[in-house]
């Protein structure tokens, strides 16, 4: 098919409702909404850069790409990259000169390292990455759990015991209780995000970078946000987020414990309150995401039931050697 006639230029304001437009056609098992597109682009300030470009044909917005600095893996010259093109008129050149004039946005950063994902089954993608340079790193596998059929019986004595002494309780009642819930509970994540399989190396968030991209984003539920104390101490959560296109789907966010009490079945205790709380409240599945590195929880989610998708791989394209 003929290349396409482009109009390729920076992102601006106007364009979000074409720009979700375009990514929900290239993924329409994973749908977007405008707000929630909006809420990751504002985590974007002080040392991390968000950078977009969008493509047009005949005036209509047909595809973007972006670079962008991994704000828990900072480093000034390491960007994740993304690029999406409509599938109408896939392979017509369109992702190959937005990733071109990416590159060229990209270059007064003296960039040395690119990271880019595809999904496995996207075999289009993979070979767009491949072809380029990009080799890969680690698999993230996705998992899904049928709530309505999900019994926890085999796991409640367990669970039980697990927490035997403690106190589990929610991040909404824990924010009418405790004033200083929210340094609590920021401490808690910098200790187990620490220990996240991924690319590059953890770089903790500060407080109002990480207070953007949990307690505002718009899909939290502060109610299904579990806790587990000891004494006054926060020492595991898990929690979940809704979706705004599929409304009886919960996404899993982080399910993690302190290093000091691991191993004692609190994760998957916590996992049994989230599941709970989607069956009560009529959720249909719960979808989370793994690295392949990450064993344990891979492990407990696969004894609650959880059923594996196609992965999605990370790519690397290292263009200097570091400190060049």
């Amino acid at each position: 098919m003929p290349a396409l006639h482009l109009n390729v230029r920076p992102f601006q304001d106007e364009d979000y409702p074409a720009l979700v437009a375009v990514m929900n056609a290239i993924h329409p098992d994973y749908p977007r909404t405008e707000e929630e597109v909006r809420h990751g682009d504002r985590r974007f300030w002080g040392r991390f850069r968000l950078h977009r470009l969008v493509a047009e044909h005949a005036g209509r917005l047909v595809g973007w790409a972006e670079f962008r600095h991994k704000v828990s893996e900072y480093h000034p010259r390491k960007f994740f990259v993304d690029l999406g093109v409509h599938p109408e008129v896939q392979g017509r050149g369109v992702g190959a000169r937005l990733y071109e004039a990416l590159l060229q946005e990209l270059e007064p950063l003296n960039p040395v390292v690119l990271w880019a994902g595809a999904r496995e089954t996207s075999t289009r993608s993979v070979r767009f990455l491949l072809d380029r340079g990009f080799v890969e790193r680690r698999r993230t596998w996705e998992s899904r759990l049928a709530v309505e059929t999900f019994d926890p019986t085999p796991f409640q004595a367990r669970a039980e015991e697990a927490v035997r002494g403690l106190r589990v309780t929610t991040v909404a009642e824990e924010r009418e209780r405790d004033p200083d819930w929210e340094v609590k509970l920021y401490d808690l994540d910098l200790e187990v995000e620490a220990d996240i399989p991924r690319m590059g190396d953890y770089t903790p968030p500060d407080l109002q970078h990480w207070r953007a991209g949990l307690l505002e984003n718009p899909n939290w539920i502060p109610e299904a946000d579990f806790v587990v104390v000891d004494g006054d101490r926060y020492v595991a959560h898990s929690n979940l987020f809704r979706s705004q296109h599929l409304p009886k789907v919960l996404y899993q966010g982080i399910t993690g414990t302190r290093r000091a009490f691991r191993a004692r079945g609190l994760a998957l205790a916590l996992k049994l309150r989230t599941v709970a709380y989607a069956k009560s409240h009529g959720y249909r599945e719960i979808r989370t995401w793994n690295d392949a590195l990450n064993t344990p929880m891979l492990h407990i989610n696969e004894r609650l039931g959880f059923v594996r998708q196609p992965a999605w791989i990370g790519f690397e394209r290292l263009l200097k050697e570091v400190g060049s």
